[in-house]
């Protein structure tokens, strides 16, 4: 059984780590480790200031590895790759020691022989804090999805964005539905990773390699401003249904409705996000079912503005 990507799960222990503000005490495994090059400047390109309404950029920036960074600049220390440190495909780890920061400023991306790397720039106010904050990641092995929860951050200065065309995909910036953030990272194929806590300034690493097996399952469905996490295309689904994901729809409205193989639909819901102006906001529904076996499809999106027209996604389910 895998485990499920939404905070109402009903099993106490999935949702205390979904829930940000509800997070156990800091566990340090001892294969996630902590570096740092004092003094060296770190050779990505940054951002403009959003403020300046120019795009980020991205450029080779040293042989064989290809880094892109988006949002706000920052001053970085360089990187040492770890030798010697284990890649792990945990279901669960967790680190980080204060709640000084509140804001991620940057994602960076870069393409190195063996692996790929995704770096979270942290900062405190307009600075780049000293430390990296508490930190919790769930990545259900041979998922294909990362996700970092961060209790203490508050604001983004991205908010999506994609990677190479490697393993990684895509990565969105959610905010949490009991407080904080969360960043969800996107993978066409299973990986292992490492995690590294870098300070002065704080920065969180997260290194990925393919595993070689395939994914478990689909990916989450991608459709307009709509991601829906759970459940996944093909699932098979019951009575109750919950679902849930993210989107940016217009006032952070979304339509849920399950219709069966001739069209008929079944139930429908409205369920509001908990933001959609400057990130991701998360929704979660559950819905009383009524009989229903053979193939259905799950539809949660919006309409348009414009003509009406559905703009979201569309999985295939079963009925159980």
């Amino acid at each position: 059984m895998r485990a499920v990507f939404k905070p109402g799960s009903s099993e106490a222990r999935l949702r205390a780590l979904l829930a940000p503000t509800l997070l156990p005490p800091v566990l340090l495994l001892a294969t996630l480790v902590a570096c740092s090059d004092p003094g060296s400047a770190d050779g990505s390109v940054a951002a403009p200031d959003a403020a300046s309404g120019e795009k980020p950029s991205a450029e080779i920036t040293a042989p064989g590895a290809r880094e892109a960074t988006v949002g706000m600049a920052a001053r970085t220390g360089k990187t040492r790759d770890p030798a010697g440190t284990a890649f792990v495909a945990r279901a669960e780890a967790s680190g980080g020691s204060s709640y000084e920061a509140d804001a991620v400023r940057a994602i960076r991306y870069g393409m190195h022989e063996e692996y790929e790397r995704v770096v979270l720039d942290l900062g405190t106010g307009d600075e780049p804090a000293a430390s990296v904050p508490e930190w919790t990641i769930m990545s259900p092995t041979g998922d294909g999805l990362l996700r970092v929860i961060l209790p203490s951050i508050s604001r983004a200065a991205v908010s999506d964005g994609t990677f190479g065309d490697g393993l990684l995909d895509r990565y969105y910036v959610v905010r949490a539905p009991e407080g904080g953030m969360f960043v969800d990272v996107f993978a066409r194929k299973p990986f292992a990773y490492r995690v590294l806590g870098l300070s002065e300034p704080a920065r969180l690493v997260v290194d990925f390699k393919p595993a070689g097996s395939p994914l478990k399952a689909r990916p989450p469905a991608v459709g307009g401003d709509t991601v829906l996490v759970e459940p996944r295309a093909g699932a098979r689904i019951g009575d109750p249904l919950t679902a849930c994901g993210y989107s940016r729809n217009f006032e952070a409205s979304n339509s849920i409705a399950l219709t069966d193989a001739e069209g008929r639909v079944l139930v429908r819901r409205t369920v509001l996000g908990n933001d959609w102006t400057s990130t991701w906001g998360y929704f979660e529904a559950t819905l009383d079912l009524p009989s229903f076996e053979g193939k259905g499809t799950l539809r949660v999106g919006t309409r348009s503005a414009r003509d009406g027209t559905f703009e979201g996604v569309e999985v295939p389910v079963k009925g159980d």
